[in-house]
């Protein structure tokens, strides 16, 4: 059975569009690999941080809604750890 999940990911402010697309065309794959659907993926905006991560006082905030089988969160949260451009992110389920 599939859930609805969204993923907050915080991407270091100096990313151009190409390498945002990139990371979320690795994410959508991840999903879709795993049984699963994009919903939606959505780019907010850069802001800034309330204290500096690895040295960043800013990052891109993106959200990407999903549906998929619960360990689909446990590979992307694998992927995204060791990604270099993503300074933090967070894989939250979707109450419905």
């Amino acid at each position: 059975m599939n859930r609805k999940y969204d993923i907050v990911s915080m991407m270091r402010p100096t990313l151009d569009e190409a390498s945002i697309d990139s990371i979320h065309k690795e994410i959508s794959e991840i999903i879709e690999s795993n049984d699963g659907k994009v919903l939606e993926q959505g780019l907010w905006e850069k802001r800034k941080l309330a204290y500096p991560i690895d040295g960043h006082k800013e990052a891109i905030y993106t959200i990407t809604t999903f549906e998929g089988t619960p360990n689909t969160p446990n590979e992307i949260d694998r992927v995204l750890k060791i990604s270099d451009d993503v300074i933090r992110h967070k894989v939250l389920k979707v109450e419905s």
